[in-house]
């Protein structure tokens, strides 16, 4: 047996003060989804003036950065790139996912708890504020 630690909504508002502060100095108007290690919402903020598809969209980029332990950046570059049969893996999830930048998974001591996912600006901008909230998982 092994202990698994879990996110709490303590060190989600940590990592959701710290996405915003990335947002604001962006002047970024973002959606904000934090999900536990198997993609179930813990958190989703939608930003005053984001859409209602950011909201959605957060929610699918951190699915897919938990379910997979990895940067939504990096799977979206391997969909354009060498592995465009990565696409298919959204459909084979149950629930929404996408491999689209902006979802960065949460790591402690080499375990996913989690994933942030933003939506509402160009990739580089919501892929830089989720890996802002990301560095402050306690």
């Amino acid at each position: 047996m092994r202990l698994i630690s879990q996110l709490e909504l303590a060190d989600c508002r940590a990592i959701l003060a710290a996405a915003h502060a990335e947002a604001a100095q962006r002047h970024a108007v973002v959606s904000v989804a934090i999900v536990d290690g198997g993609g179930h919402p813990l958190l989703l903020e939608r930003g005053d003036g984001a859409s209602p598809a950011s909201a959605a969209a957060a929610l699918a980029k951190a699915r897919m950065a938990a379910l997979n332990a990895k940067s939504t950046e990096a799977m979206e570059a391997a969909i354009n790139g060498e592995r465009p049969g990565l696409i298919q893996l959204a459909g084979a999830l149950d629930g929404p996912a996408v491999a689209m930048a902006g979802g960065v998974p949460l790591l402690h001591q080499g375990v996913c708890l989690g994933a942030i996912g933003i939506s509402g600006m160009t990739p580089e901008v919501d892929t830089a504020i989720a890996t802002a909230g990301a560095a402050a998982l306690p």
